[in-house]
C-alpha cells in the first residue's frame, strides 16, 4: 500500500510540475485564440483543471495533446466570432503597432485556420501534433496552414496599405 501511495504522490508531484510548466504558454494560446486576456486565463484553468481530474482517473495519455486540444475546443465553443476588435493601442508600454496589426488579421480569419497557426507558428508544434490536437489528417493540417497563411498575407498587406494611406 505505501508503493501505492508514493506512486500517487509521485504522479501528483509530475502533474504540478507539468501544469506550472504549460501554464503560461497555455494561456498565451488561449489569448491568440480569443484575444481577452481574462476569458483566456479562465479557459487555461478550466482546460488545466480538467487535464488534473482526468489524469488522475488515468484517462490521459499525452498530457500535451490533451491540454492542447483541451484549450482548442473550449475556445472554439467560447469564441464563435471570427473578428476581436483590441484594446491596446501602438504606443502603449510593450505593444508596436505591427503586434495590433498581426493580432487583428489573425482573427479575422476562420477558427480552424488560426488554431492550426497559432499551434504551428506560436507554439510550434508539427503537423502531427497539430492533427492530433484538432482531430485533422495532416493533409488537413497542411490545407489549413496553406490557407491560413494566404489569408493572413493579404489581410497583413491589406492593413499596411490602409495605414499608408
Amino acid at each position: 500500500m505505501s508503493g501505492d501511495k508514493k506512486s500517487v504522490e509521485s504522479d501528483d508531484v509530475a502533474l504540478r510540475e507539468f501544469v506550472a510548466s504549460r501554464l503560461p504558454q497555455l494561456r498565451r494560446t488561449a489569448f491568440l485564440m480569443c484575444g481577452d486576456w481574462q476569458m483566456a486565463a479562465e479557459l487555461t484553468r478550466e482546460t488545466l483543471a480538467r487535464l488534473v481530474a482526468d489524469s488522475r482517473r488515468g484517462a490521459v495519455a499525452d498530457p500535451d495533446v490533451f491540454a492542447w486540444s483541451e484549450l482548442m475546443e473550449a475556445c472554439r465553443r467560447r469564441n464563435r466570432r471570427r473578428e476581436h476588435v483590441f484594446v491596446a493601442s501602438a504606443g502603449a508600454a510593450g505593444v508596436e503597432a505591427e503586434s495590433i496589426l498581426l493580432l487583428d488579421a489573425l482573427h479575422k480569419l476562420t477558427p480552424r485556420c488560426r488554431a492550426v497557426l497559432v499551434l504551428r507558428y506560436w507554439d510550434g508544434f508539427d503537423v502531427d501534433a497539430t492533427g492530433a490536437m484538432l482531430d485533422l489528417a495532416d493533409e488537413q493540417v497542411s490545407a489549413y496552414e496553406r490557407a491560413g497563411l494566404a489569408a493572413l498575407e493579404k489581410l497583413l498587406s491589406e492593413s499596411e496599405a490602409a495605414m499608408a494611406g
